[in-house]
């Protein structure tokens, strides 16, 4: 999903953007770097080895909030400046 997200920004913003990528190794040993061994690994469990799934919509913006949730691309041309 990342790279759909800078996809959009991309597009959002009129510039050539996209996303580069880490292996699995450059990941943990970046991350390893800053932060506790436990959640390099908690993060490699979710994200590395598929355990989360972003798949799933949750009603959980609209009962929060009393509206819809709204999709990446609204949000970025909603906030568009902020990159700019």
């Amino acid at each position: 999903m990342p790279a759909q997200q800078v996809s959009v920004l991309g597009r959002v913003l009129g510039r050539d953007l996209h996303a580069v990528g880490l292996s699995d190794e450059e990941t943990r040993a970046e991350m390893a770097a800053a932060m506790p061994a436990d959640y390099v690994e908690a993060f490699a469990r979710f994200y590395a080895e598929g355990r989360l799934d972003e798949a799933t919509v949750h009603p959980d913006v609209a009962e929060v909030t009393g509206r819809p949730p709204r999709t990446f691309e609204q949000w970025a041309r909603e906030n568009a400046d902020a990159f700019r």
